[in-house]
Order: C-alpha cells, then sequence, then structure tokens
C-alpha cells in the first residue's frame, strides 16, 4: 500500500481515557494514518497526543449505551472511516449488538458475535477450555440459589466469586461493572454468592495461587499470527486484577499451546489476551479469562516491539501478517499512578485479605527502582509523542495531593462529628432548623427512607423535609428490597423516587444530614458554601455502641437492609 494511500485512510479509535487506546493512537499515527479518538471524558489523555486529529465525546456507554450508540452511527453517516477500533467491553459490547449496520460502512475491529460470546461469558469460556484440555481451577457455574445450595458440598475454600460477565443491566438502567469477590467459609460463600445472583449468574472457582501471566496475540480465524508475553508484577486490586507494573518474558510455549487451543476453537480473529495464573513451584497453569479486545498492558507490548494496532491494521484492511520475530524480553512498563497507589496500599497494609502475598521490603526497593533500568517504561510516556505523559504526570500530582488531603480530612471530621455525636450538640440548632433536607448518594435507600420516616412518623407541623442524592439521574424508585424493610417496620416508601441535589435545596435547607464522611467531602467539593450546615446523621444519636456512618446497603443481604434502615430510624426518633 502506498503512503498516499494509508495518509487517505481514517481511524476511530474509542475509549480515549485508556493507555491502551494512547498505544493504539500512537502506532496508528506514526505509520501516518488520519485518528480521531472519541471517548466519555472530555479531558480523555488521548485527546493530547498530537498523533490525535480530531476529538469528540460520546455519552457514558455504561449509563447510556443506546445514546453512545446513536452518537456513533450518527458520526459514521457524516465521516468515512476506514476502520473502528473499540478497546473496552463498554463499547465493544453495544456495537457488536449493531454490527450489521456498521459493517455496511466500514470496518469494525470486533471479533464475530459468536467468538465474542464465548469471551464475554466466562462459563462458556471455561466450559469451552475443559472439553479441549486447557487447565482451569475447578469450577461451579451457578444460576440460582438452589444451583448454589448443592454446589456447596464440593466446595474447597477459598472460593473465588466471578460473575459470568463483566458488565451487565441493572433494573435502574444502569449497566454494572462487576469484580470478583472472594469467600473464605460457607456462610460468606452464600451471603456473597446469592446478592451477586440478584443480578448476574456466577462461577465459583477454588482458588489457584500463582503468578498473573498474561498471552497478548494476534490471530487470523483461529491461528495465532504473532504472540506476546507479560508478566505482572504489581496488580490492582492486590488479590489480583489489571496490571500497574509488568515485564515482558519469553513466552511459554505450554501456556501458548494452551492459547493456540482455545483460538482455533472459538475461531477467533484479531487481538486478544488469553490470561493464566502460574504456580512456578508446582509448575502448573490454570486458565483465568480471555480479554477479546486490546489489554491494559498494551504500552508493554508497544514499547517491546510487538505492534498490535498496526497488525491489526493490516490484518483487517489489507488482509496482511506481520513478518516473524521474537519481541524483547525484559522491558517494563509501569501506570504511574496506579501503580503509586500500589505502594500506599502495599506499605500501610491497607487490605486484609489474607490472600495476598506481600512482597517484602528488598523487594518494594527493587521494583522502585527498576524506574531507572534503561527497558522500563512509563505507559504515558513516548519519546515522539511527550504531551500526555507530562499530562499523566500532573494528574498524577494532583490525585496524590488530593488523596492526601482527603485522608487528614476525613481524620479531621471523623474526629469533630464523634465530638458532635458524643456531646449531643446539635440539640439547639436542630430546635431552629425549620427546612431538613436528607442526604445520600443514590436517594433510592438511606436519604429517601429517612424522610418518609420523619414525614410518616414524626410529622412536625411547619417543618419542610426532602431528601436527595448525588447521582446524576433522578426519578429512579426507592430500591424494592428497601421498600420491603420499610414496609415491614410500618414505613411506606412505594412512591418514592429519587431526585439530584442541586444548589436550590441546599440554599432553602437549615440543616443537611448526610450518612457518611465522603458525602461531606463531596458537598464541600461541590458547594463549600454550605458545608457549615453539614452534618452526619448520626451525630443525632449520642451513643458510643452505634457506628459514626450508616452504610449503604445496595445490593447487601437482607439483613444489611434492616440494619441500615433501624439506624436510620433510631437517629430520625431523636428529631422528635
Amino acid at each position: 500500500m502506498s503512503s498516499q494511500t494509508i495518509k487517505d485512510h481514517h481511524i476511530l479509535v474509542l475509549d480515549g481515557d485508556q493507555y491502551s487506546s494512547l498505544s493504539i493512537v500512537r502506532s496508528l499515527g506514526r505509520k501516518g494514518l488520519k485518528i480521531t479518538v472519541a471517548a466519555s471524558d472530555s479531558e480523555a489523555i488521548c485527546r493530547y497526543s498530537k498523533f490525535t486529529a480530531n476529538f469528540f465525546t460520546y455519552p457514558n456507554p455504561l449509563i447510556d449505551a443506546e445514546g453512545f450508540c446513536k452518537i456513533i452511527s450518527e458520526r459514521l453517516t457524516n465521516d468515512n472511516y476506514t476502520l473502528i477500533i473499540p478497546v473496552t467491553e463498554l463499547t465493544t459490547l453495544p456495537l457488536s449488538k449493531i454490527r450489521g449496520e456498521i459493517e455496511q460502512k466500514t470496518v469494525l475491529a470486533i471479533a464475530e458475535n459468536l467468538a465474542l460470546e464465548c469471551v464475554t461469558n466466562k462459563a462458556k469460556t471455561f466450559n469451552i477450555a475443559e472439553k479441549i484440555g486447557v487447565p482451569v481451577p475447578k469450577s461451579f457455574n451457578i444460576t440460582t440459589s438452589k444451583k448454589l445450595d448443592n454446589s456447596l458440598v464440593d466446595i474447597k475454600f477459598p472460593v473465588v466469586i466471578k460473575p459470568s460477565r463483566s458488565i451487565t443491566d441493572q433494573t435502574d438502567d444502569i449497566r454494572a461493572k462487576l469484580t470478583v469477590d472472594y469467600a473464605f467459609n460457607l456462610n460468606e460463600l452464600n451471603k456473597k454468592a446469592k446478592q451477586y445472583l440478584k443480578t448476574s449468574e456466577i462461577i465459583l472457582q477454588e482458588y489457584f495461587e500463582g503468578a498473573g501471566i498474561g498471552i497478548e496475540l494476534i490471530a487470523d480465524h483461529g491461528k495465532i499470527i504473532h504472540a506476546f508475553q507479560h508478566i505482572r508484577l504489581h496488580e490492582l486490586p492486590l488479590t489480583g486484577g489489571g496490571s500497574c507494573l509488568r515485564k515482558s518474558v519469553e513466552i511459554n510455549p505450554q501456556l501458548l499451546d494452551y492459547a493456540q487451543k482455545l483460538i482455533k476453537e472459538i475461531n477467533w480473529h484479531g487481538v486478544a489476551m488469553v490470561e493464566f495464573k502460574h504456580n512456578p513451584s508446582t509448575n502448573k497453569s490454570c486458565l483465568m479469562e480471555i480479554n477479546g479486545r486490546f489489554w491494559g498492558s498494551l504500552p508493554l507490548a508497544f514499547s517491546s516491539g510487538s505492534d498490535f494496532p498496526w497488525f491489526l491494521y493490516q490484518l483487517l484492511i489489507n488482509q496482511q501478517h506481520p513478518k516473524q520475530f521474537r519481541s524483547s524480553t525484559g522491558h517494563i512498563s509501569r501506570k504511574i499512578q496506579g501503580d503509586l497507589y500500589w505502594y500506599i496500599q502495599t506499605v500501610f497494609r491497607r487490605d486484609s485479605n489474607p490472600l495476598i502475598k506481600w512482597p517484602s521490603n528488598i523487594q518494594l526497593i527493587s521494583d522502585f527502582i527498576s524506574i531507572f533500568h534503561y527497558k522500563h517504561h512509563f505507559d504515558a510516556f513516548y519519546y515522539q509523542d511527550l504531551k500526555p505523559g507530562f499530562i499523566d504526570l500532573k494528574r498524577t500530582t494532583s490525585w496524590l495531593f488530593h488523596f492526601t488531603y482527603e485522608f487528614i480530612e476525613k481524620y479531621r471530621l471523623r474526629k469533630k462529628h464523634h465530638k458532635i455525636k458524643q456531646n449531643n450538640a446539635l440539640k439547639d440548632t436542630i430546635e431552629q432548623a425549620k427546612n431538613i433536607l436528607f442526604l445520600c448518594y443514590g436517594n433510592i435507600n438511606r436519604s429517601a427512607a429517612a424522610e418518609c420516616i420523619f414525614q410518616q412518623q414524626i410529622n412536625k407541623i411547619n417543618y419542610q423535609v426532602q431528601s436527595a442524592g448525588f447521582h446524576p439521574k433522578d426519578k429512579r424508585p426507592a430500591d424494592p428490597n428497601m421498600i420491603k424493610t420499610a414496609k415491614e417496620e410500618g414505613i411506606d416508601m412505594q412512591n418514592c423516587t429519587s431526585q439530584t441535589v442541586n444548589q436550590s435545596m441546599l440554599e432553602t435547607a437549615d440543616i443537611v444530614f448526610v450518612m457518611e464522611i465522603e458525602h461531606i467531602i463531596k458537598l464541600s467539593n461541590l458547594h463549600p458554601q454550605y458545608i457549615n450546615k453539614v452534618y452526619l446523621l448520626s451525630s443525632l444519636d449520642p451513643s458510643t455502641a452505634t457506628p459514626l456512618e450508616i452504610s449503604d446497603p445496595y445490593g447487601q443481604t437482607d439483613k444489611e437492609y434492616k440494619t441500615c434502615f433501624n439506624q436510620i430510624h433510631t437517629c430520625i426518633n431523636y428529631l422528635s
């Protein structure tokens, strides 16, 4: 293909807030391709790349998948894109549902829907793996509470609880990202698994100890044409997750063979990462999942010579394979903010999960000074495109400042409101207040319950009471579980609908009751002029036996809902 033809090609890269997207933009941009980037965040990191020719925003697909698809469709009508590259499941899954419409106008960098279903549905992934002889941890597919009860006798602890899909639809019109959890005994497993089952089918797996290994690849209809391997050195969360520090290593032939079997079985076409855990002491490995898209550690592959975005472009547009070569090993790539947070979590032991293997001080120092290794790279820095790296550094500095400030502020606020609680210091303020605002995050549980309890049981004459939340979407019904809990206590929440807090509400209120310290900090950031009228609801209850904060029961057990409701009820009684 001539240079002129390449320059005529126009690539649309989605998820422009991802560092993997930044690597794609740099890879294809330096080849002379015209790059348009899109994201739900107007300040997405890719916007600052010199290789980004155009940028636009779309609705957050997690909140408004239909609106996101509509914007992409409109863009396809007005612009002539050669290739569209979605980078996360948030954009991949909605676009896969309208691929027929898209592929009439351009090439969509998503595997066929049948193959995509095999990797986004983890139950199917593990069933395929077992069928073709790829090792997986002992697993149980759980679709109902009854099936859960039947499986408990065969479970060995600790148990990993995995949602079958990473993203699921919720009843409040917002898609939810689901995460992995752990259970260490029967009661804990029962409680957590049944909560997951309210929104998703789950997989229970016996815990397999080992290092996270990624086989990153590009395949042509089931045949791997290039592969790259990395090992995760630092992961967030600490129990296992995305890497913030990783290293390129020689490809393990056994793991590559497993990956090839899987890719062939599902006839995968495009890029993917097959994730394993490998235990060096036993030399055993187990499949963890398949990411059917570009992966978070793509900057490492890019800096090690495996230019997967360019390989993908050549495969999908030119039907060409990359020349056979071995990527450079020993390269280290670090995501600055994520790794800084990893160090904070590790040094201060901020996670009590017993599965965490804490590194030694020597290892911590060794990992830190690897910054000075000549093969060390930062995800956002690239010598031909410096601005995103400095933007990332600036944001990390700002994040660290706010993290430190909030840590100190939370400590100060806890002391302040604990003192108010002990001294019953709100008595005079309450007597003078005629307009009360109850506030929590979503206004479908805690603040809504507080408003209903006050109106239906306290019912003070000449008092104006309302509730609100920070959640951007209003007019949502109350949580059915809270409605049920309230009904058992004689409170009717059936007609409650949420509203988003605004300046007018805060201006009118004489006193604002929130549920958590975090809510005070959020209000302080949004509307600092009203912070002197904001108090924790639990400050009304002088008993030292009750918690200072009232936790959100959303998605928890019936017991948590009842505990939350009773805490609120007790506090509201002090307003009578």
